[in-house]
């Protein structure tokens, strides 16, 4: 499973496609209101188990890379190691502080998304998401949790077309990068699937979703040869879990051939 980088919910294609569903992205909590500063403005965020520093950096300043200056401005010894629960202060020069603001105010929808996507309620979760969405059209999380809600209700062109977008923004993310995969998989676009769990897998070699998607992908396009190298593969990444088995048969399926 990726890492949620906080409250874990998982939400499954709406078809078994790959077989290994797309994970959302959490909630996160702004904690007190805002207030200037000597040396600026401030907002305290509350930090949620699995939360990184990159993505609070990039919830309220748009840039992962303002990692860094939050873990100077808290005095955090070891910033990968964040302790759910702990109030961090977020520090912006005048002209961040309204920016700042407006994706702070996305985070009410954006959270009850979230929740509604883990009671199986998409109506109200799509709703909520792009409520916060029209506060900031551009929040990352927002658009990918948009996009696992339309594949779960089959709208798999429109789920590609958003996370097509945020796939060029953060080709490193693979998170966005399996989804994408899923989503084409999902339209029977097999070679273009297999495109992008390649490159999901030559930037992550570990991840076993991509790499059964992979796999599969191949395996349906007809290319013998080159998913039988990839079933392999997966299963020296996962020889003993369920997909384990799942890889097994289809890998003798292609044997038997």
């Amino acid at each position: 499973m990726t890492p949620i980088r906080a409250l874990v919910v998982v939400i499954t294609a709406a078809t078994v496609a790959v077989g290994l569903g797309a994970c959302s992205k959490p909630p996160s909590t702004q904690t007190a209101p805002p207030e200037t500063a000597p040396s600026g403005h401030v907002l305290a965020h509350t930090v949620h188990e699995g939360e990184s520093l990159s993505r609070i950096a990039d919830l309220y300043y748009g840039d992962p890379t303002r990692a860094d200056g939050i873990a100077r401005d808290n005095g955090l010894s070891d910033p990968s190691r964040l302790a759910a629960g702990s109030v961090l202060e977020l520090r912006f020069a005048d002209d961040e502080y309204e920016f700042a603001r407006r994706r702070a105010a996305a985070l009410e929808p954006y959270n009850l998304g979230v929740a509604a996507m883990a009671r199986g309620n998409l109506d109200e979760a799509e709703r909520q998401f792009r409520l916060a969405l029209r506060t900031v059209p551009d929040l990352p999380d927002a658009r990918y949790n948009l996009a696992l809600v339309l594949l779960k209700r089959g709208q798999a062109e429109a789920a590609t077309s958003l996370l097509a977008d945020l796939v060029a923004e953060r080709p490193g993310d693979a998170d966005f990068g399996f989804a994408l995969g899923n989503a084409l998989f999902q339209q029977t676009r097999y070679i273009e699937a297999a495109q992008v769990f390649g490159t999901v897998l030559a930037g992550h070699p570990a991840h076993r979703r991509a790499a059964f998607g992979y796999a599969r992908a191949l395996q349906e396009a007809g290319s013998r040869q080159e998913a039988l190298a990839a079933w392999r593969s997966y299963l020296e990444l996962d020889p003993d879990s369920s997909w384990a088995a799942e890889a097994r048969r289809h890998l003798g399926e292609l044997e038997g051939d």
